[in-house]
């Protein structure tokens, strides 16, 4: 600053010289702002979003960075390979598709249920657990799109545009899984799995659009036994199948109140479950990292799936096209198997990867994926 100021006094410029070098300087100074605004601004997008990203490629945390995380908007498709898209879902746990495969919708740790239009990928207006619960799981009913969100405080509510109705559980108890009948014998149900090891069969009564849902049954027994995950047959309302915490899944003919037993071989607790499309196999994940697949008609297991580095198996998901059984893993990874181990979907981030559900859109492959990083990953099953 010395050496600058004797200068001025050598050669000191007129008013218009100083007027003009002021303007440079300033305006030089506006463009190196600028330039560091942006670089930090950079700095941070590609912090906050390198955890959830996916590791497909660097275009991809660069695009979800542009995405405001509370907008609920997806990623845009433009420049991320392999159809990649991102939505941002803070504390999601469950997610699932509709049946004609145009919406997606959310279950979250906040009680928020988040609902997405596949064919533009914009948010629908989310609906809030009255409680403030978490949400456990969500499912469509075929019929109508009508939307069911089970919460931990034992309640599931039944959604369209607007709260339908509310089903309320034992007291204390939380939901673990719904799942809607396919309504192909003209009577419509839905199944509530608990931690107290019951199920609650739940049928619509009425002639109504959406229906009015009233309890007709309730099968297994109060053992403390969690009920993680209920499926029913697509071929027959009248059976489901259920995974417990004791390392079972139970066949249930549930108008008869009765079960057979398929037991885990490992005695890890039985996270998921689901019926391929044709009825005619069970698939079920447990959280000591096994995919077993048993066939309905026989009783009897005929494949064990597994690999070194799973760490528990959260969710099962079955593409009745391509007969893969996509497997969501706690170590963030999903598994695809065709009987054999034919790819894995990564994760970037050390998250868990929590429900996976394939699009029933005809001769689809696309697959969500629910990370506890906050993202839905929407992808092709080719990895």
């Amino acid at each position: 600053m010395a050496d600058l100021d004797q200068g001025k006094k050598k050669d000191e410029p007129s008013g218009g010289r100083t007027q003009i070098i002021v303007a440079i300087i300033g305006a030089a100074a506006v463009v190196i702002a600028g330039l560091i605004t942006g670089f930090f601004e950079l700095a941070s997008s590609h912090n906050s979003t390198s955890s959830s990203a996916s590791p497909t490629t660097a275009a991809t945390a660069s695009t979800s960075a542009s995405v405001p995380a509370t907008s609920g908007e997806p990623t845009p498709t433009s420049g991320v390979p392999a159809g990649l898209i991102s939505l941002h879902s803070p504390g999601v746990d469950a997610v699932a598709y509709s049946f004609d495969g145009n919406f997606l919708a959310t279950g979250n740790s906040d009680g928020v249920v988040g609902v997405w239009q596949t064919s533009t990928w914009k948010a629908l207006p989310s609906m809030t657990d009255s409680d403030g619960e978490k949400v456990t799981s969500v499912a469509f009913n075929p019929l109508n799109n009508l939307l069911a969100a089970g919460d931990a405080a034992g309640n599931v509510y039944l959604w369209s545009h607007y709260l339908v109705q509310t089903l309320s559980g034992p007291p204390r108890v939380a939901v673990r899984s719904v799942t809607f009948s396919f309504n192909q014998s003209g009577s419509e149900f839905l199944a509530i799995g608990y931690s107290n090891g019951t199920i609650g069969i739940w049928q619509d009564d009425s002639a109504g659009p959406l229906g009015t849902w009233s309890r007709v049954a309730t099968v297994g027994a109060q053992n403390g036994q969690s009920v993680n995950s209920v499926a029913f047959n697509p071929s027959n309302p009248q059976q489901l199948v259920a995974g417990e915490t004791n390392g079972k899944v139970y066949l249930w003919t549930w108008a008869d109140n009765h079960a057979d037993v398929l037991s885990d071989p490992s005695g890890s607790a039985v996270e998921s479950v689901v019926f391929s499309t044709d009825s005619t196999v069970v698939v079920a994940g447990d959280s000591d990292g096994h995919v077993y697949v048993w066939q309905v008609d026989t009783g009897q297991r005929t494949e064990s799936l597994t690999d070194q580095g799973s760490k528990g198996i959260t969710s099962v998901a079955f593409n009745s096209g391509t007969e893969t059984i996509a497997a969501a893993d706690s170590n963030g990874l999903v598994y695809l198997w065709l009987y054999t181990l034919k790819g894995v979907l990564r994760d970037k981030s050390p998250a868990s990867a929590l429900s996976v559900a394939y699009s029933p859109s005809s001769g689809s492959s696309e697959l969500a994926v629910a990370s506890s990083s906050g993202n839905v990953y929407v992808m092709p099953e080719t990895p």
